[in-house]
């Protein structure tokens, strides 16, 4: 009796299925914990690089802003930023993938004291 023995056998597809299934299980949930982990990285990457553009556009240009030391707060428009070319548009929230309104604000206050600046910028990174 010649019986062909060129496939495999249902015993051997069940477990071929059930091992993808298993890995798959333990990797896809992991894989999107490691995606989000990432997009929220990306998100306080993207509010440190908008705070050292506007530590710039105040380096250049901090006595046309009129500091002085009666601890007042400037406000600075994301559009300036980009006007003066010291960031770059459009900019883009990682987590959501919307375009960021341009007419948000970055709070600038100057310590006489200590002869500093501090600013103040979040986005919506959760």
């Amino acid at each position: 009796m010649n019986v062909n023995k060129k496939g495999f056998t249902i015993i051997e597809l069940i477990m071929v299925i059930v091992i993808i299934s298993i890995l798959s299980l333990v990797l896809v949930p992991n894989i999107i914990t490691f995606n989000n982990k990432n997009k929220i990285k990306s998100c306080e990457s993207l509010e440190k690089n908008i705070i050292s553009a506007a530590k710039i556009y105040v380096t250049n240009n901090k006595y046309d802003l009129g500091f002085d030391c009666n601890g007042e707060a400037k406000t600075i428009l994301l559009q300036t930023l980009v006007d003066s070319g010291d960031l770059s548009s459009p900019i883009t929230n990682p987590m959501t993938k919307d375009k960021i309104d341009l007419n948000k604000t970055i709070t600038v206050t100057y310590d006489c004291t200590n002869k500093t600046f501090t600013y103040n910028f979040t986005l919506n990174c959760t």
